[in-house]
This record gives structure tokens, sequence and C-alpha cells, in this order.
């Protein structure tokens, strides 16, 4: 049996598309409320788990292609939202340009000062709670998602997608997990550190990988103080138990002026 509508309009009957029923049309907007409050509940945990970005990643394209479906009967919301997710979609994969280091490092500094005064938190990686690692990876994607808006860089956005997506700790950052960073010097403390080697940007990790900073210039550097349980700022030479610890002073591998031996 047949379930259009049909009726007639100026003489000529007109049958409409079939309609869904309510069953199915109820199944959608509950499968796309399920997906919304997966998203909200990944997107607000402040801490980061391979869990908390598969179900990002996997949420975001559910919901976009939920909505085009609910919405098929309107068709110019549908459209509307197709359009959106295909921009934004066309957009991270056009080939982009390299970011300049120097570009880089300042915005990077930028946006680890942003994060000064928030709370500690083992694991986190926003606003909400952050930790050592999480501080210093989360100012790069910060830093790379800001370039590639303002600037219209899809290579930047690409670089900020990947880094969230491969989380790692200051021990991995240390041993230059996946080519992000390479080895500038070794010292015996952040006090004893050659400064004329060092750029904004840099980040010393300890020798034991257990704690990592960065450095912001002039001098001064930003943590996640497990001590004091929020991100600071200070400056070197400095009596803080992070300042006298052997560290390993890494730069990122994005800010790297390769036009320079370095």
């Amino acid at each position: 049996m047949r379930t259009e509508s049909q009726h007639v309009v100026a003489g000529t009957s007109v049958v409409d598309e079939p309609r869904r029923s309510p069953v199915i049309q109820w199944i959608l907007r509950a499968g796309w409320v399920v997906a919304f409050v997966v998203f909200l509940l990944a997107f607000r945990q402040p801490i980061s788990t391979g869990i908390q970005r598969a179900a990002l990643a996997v949420s975001v394209p559910v919901l976009w292609v939920l909505a085009i479906v609910i919405l098929r009967r309107r068709r110019a919301l549908a459209i509307g939202v197709a359009a959106l997710g295909l921009l934004v979609g066309g957009f991270a994969v056009l080939p982009g340009r390299a970011v300049p280091p120097s570009v880089l490092r300042a915005e990077y500094a930028r946006q680890l000062q942003g994060y000064a005064g928030t709370r500690y938190l083992w694991g986190g990686e926003s606003r909400r709670g952050i930790d050592c690692s999480g501080l210093i990876r989360r100012g790069m994607i910060d830093a790379n998602l800001h370039i590639a808006f303002v600037t219209l860089n899809p290579r930047a956005l690409r670089s900020a997608l990947d880094l969230w997506w491969h989380d790692c700790s200051a021990r991995a950052l240390r041993d230059a997990y996946r080519g992000q960073t390479q080895p500038i010097q070794q010292a015996d403390s952040i006090n004893a550190l050659a400064r004329d080697r060092l750029q904004t940007g840099d980040i010393a990790v300890t020798a034991d990988g257990l704690h990592v900073l960065a450095y912001l210039g002039n001098d001064e550097w930003i943590q996640a103080e497990p001590g004091v349980k929020k991100v600071i700022i200070l400056r070197s030479p400095n009596e803080n138990v992070w300042f006298n610890k052997p560290v390993h002073v890494m730069r990122w591998a994005s800010t790297v002026d390769t036009s320079t031996v370095q």
C-alpha cells in the first residue's frame, strides 16, 4: 500500500514524496540527541583520553549526516547544513602552506600565556584543567588553530588535528615522539642552560621525563605546576624545584627555521 499523500493543485493531481513513519522519525531524532550528548560530554571532558577523542571524531560526522536526513523535507535547511559540512571538510583537505616558524613561535607563546592561572589537573588538556604536557601540547594546538582560521591555512588546521589526535607525555616529547620535537641542548638544570641557544617556544623536559616547561622568552618559563596546582609563569634563575633538575631542551620541529644552521 502506498504511503504517498495525493492532492489536487490547479486541477492537476500531485503526489508528495513518501513520508517517513513516526517511528523512523523518532529513531532519527533520538539518534541525533544521543550523538549530541556524546559530543557534549566528550567536548566538556577536561581529561584527554583516546576514548574522548574517538567520541568527538565519530559524533561530529554522525550529527552532520543525521541533521541532513532529519531536515530533508526542509530543503533549504538541509542544503545549508550539507553545504557547511562540505565547506569545512573541503577546506581541511586543501594543500595549504607552511607557517613561518617565527610566526608560529610567537603565536605559541601567546596561546600558552592565556592558560596562566588555569588549575592543574593530571591528564587535563583544557581551560577546565590541564597538566604539564597537556599545557605544552594544547598551546601548540591552539596556535595552529588560530593561524589556520585567521590566515585560512588548511595545513595549520591539519597540524592542529594531528597533534590533538596523537596524545603524548612529557617523556614522549623528550624522546622526539613522531618527530614532533628535536633536541637542542642538555643541562644540569634550567638555571644552567645556555640562554643564547634558546628560542621562544622551546620546551625543557626533565631528564626523568616527569615534567615539562615552555620558554616564553626574556628568561620567562611557563608550566602547569603540580605543587601549586595551577599554571604559573616564573623567571630564571629560580629556586623552583623544576628549575633545578637535569633537563633536555627540545624544539618543536614546526618552529625550526631551516634557513639557518642551528
